[in-house]
């Protein structure tokens, strides 16, 4: 008797993915590898490139923001200025996040 071939969406796939004859996992409905090269779609590599870099920003932003935070902490622990120093921190860099953003997104 003859094993079923593995097709998309006929349930004969292994569980790690698609077997070496089906086409490459689609995203959201739509082929990776529409032109059977093997490789992902131009339009599907420049939005992965377009969410990755987003991102990027907003986990840059995020920990600019923390250690500006954190210094500003240790700084009023050690000056007993307590918040003045950890208010001025976090938002010198709101500021220089911000208008980094803005530069790169101009």
């Amino acid at each position: 008797m003859k094993s079923p071939e593995a097709t998309p969406g006929n349930g004969a796939e292994s569980a790690g993915g698609s077997s070496a004859g089906s086409s490459a996992p689609s995203s959201a409905g739509r082929p990776l590898d529409a032109d059977g090269d093997g490789l992902p779609d131009g339009e599907w590599v420049a939005s992965q490139r377009k969410d990755a870099n987003a991102m990027g920003v907003g986990l840059q932003f995020g920990l600019v923001v923390g250690v500006f935070a954190f210094a500003g902490l240790k700084a009023d622990e050690h000056f007993g200025t307590s918040p003045w120093l950890l208010l001025a921190s976090v938002a010198l860099a709101f500021v220089g996040s911000t208008i980094s953003l803005l530069k790169r997104f101009a």
